[in-house]
């Protein structure tokens, strides 16, 4: 090659490289910004489609069971697309439980749910914070500091045929307006706060019974319609006898699909709830971040939960 091919060569070099650090091709794709806002009762339809993607049981009356006793936050893209959502909801100064922290499938991975967990920690304060995590969940819960205080066994299925009711030494009386403010109390002994708008809510929304004994209230169970039938929750009672004649009696008249969260404390009476058809489907974590409230309680012994979202 000659010397003028060379420098021929050299310069069209030269000039390739100019022409590389001067018309860089643009991305293909830029970082998309997302906001947090406040949930609005507008939203609950997109929610419930992704509570439905995961396969939770809600239903639309959930749905506004649980927003019309929280607070809410949406996480939108850009466009303004909703792509994730969370509630908490306020017992007092000293707890708060976290629930329906859902984010689809097509937007994980890019720190949404950390996001919306972080929104909550800021809005609860002090306060301490409760939620029943999945096994997908858990990883991001451990991260925003939570920690597993007790586990939950979700037990449902067809009862098996009519249920026999059950007696104990204590009387049972139908929930009503003039007894509501017993059972209220009954709540905050075992919670160590007070739950009296949600009681009140669930109550509207179904039916229940109280246990007295001596003219004292010992223990409370509710039925509501809720995802695939209904739901048996809460259930407190002083005594597994006491537990078990409530439910019986709540039983007693219906058919169906039954689901009943049960706590670990509560685990005694898992056999009994097997006999009327009920299995356990699954096992979730109880998670705390500061004290775990309930564990202190004077009151009755939790036997099932309100909800997941709510404890």
């Amino acid at each position: 090659m000659s010397k003028q091919q060379n420098l021929l060569s050299t310069a069209g070099k030269i000039n390739a490289i100019e022409f590389k650090l001067q018309y860089r091709p643009e991305p293909l794709m830029t970082k998309t910004a997302f906001t947090v806002r406040e949930m609005r009762e507008a939203d609950l339809p997109i929610c419930l489609e992704f509570t439905q993607q995961v396969k939770w049981p809600h239903r639309m009356g959930d749905w506004q069971l649980h927003f019309s006793q929280g607070n809410g936050s949406i996480i939108e893209n850009a466009e303004g697309d909703i792509v994730g959502c969370i509630l908490w909801w306020d017992y007092s100064q000293q707890l708060a439980t976290v629930g329906l922290v859902v984010v689809p499938e097509h937007m994980q991975g890019n720190g949404l749910g950390r996001k919306l967990m972080d929104t909550v920690m800021s809005q609860t304060g002090e306060r301490n914070l409760q939620l029943v995590a999945t096994v997908a969940g858990k990883r991001l819960y451990q991260q925003c500091g939570f920690e597993e205080a007790a586990l939950i066994y979700q037990v449902q299925g067809q009862l098996a045929g009519t249920v026999a009711p059950l007696s104990s030494d204590a009387s049972i009386q139908a929930l009503d307006t003039n007894n509501l403010a017993d059972i209220i109390a009954l709540d905050v002994a075992a919670y160590g706060c007070s739950r009296a708008s949600l009681l009140t809510a669930v109550a509207q929304q179904g039916k229940g019974l109280v246990a007295y004994r001596d003219g004292k209230a010992v223990g409370y169970a509710m039925l509501r319609t809720s995802g695939h039938g209904q739901t048996l929750g809460p259930v407190l009672a002083d005594d597994d006898d006491t537990a078990k004649a409530l439910i019986s009696q709540l039983l007693t008249s219906e058919t169906g699909f039954i689901r009943f969260d049960l706590t670990e404390r509560a685990k005694a009476i898992q056999p009994w709830l097997e006999s009327l058809g009920l299995a356990q489907v699954d096992e979730v974590s109880l998670m705390v971040k500061g004290e775990f409230v309930p564990a202190g309680g004077t009151g009755a012994k939790i036997y099932s939960l309100i909800s997941q979202a709510f404890g």
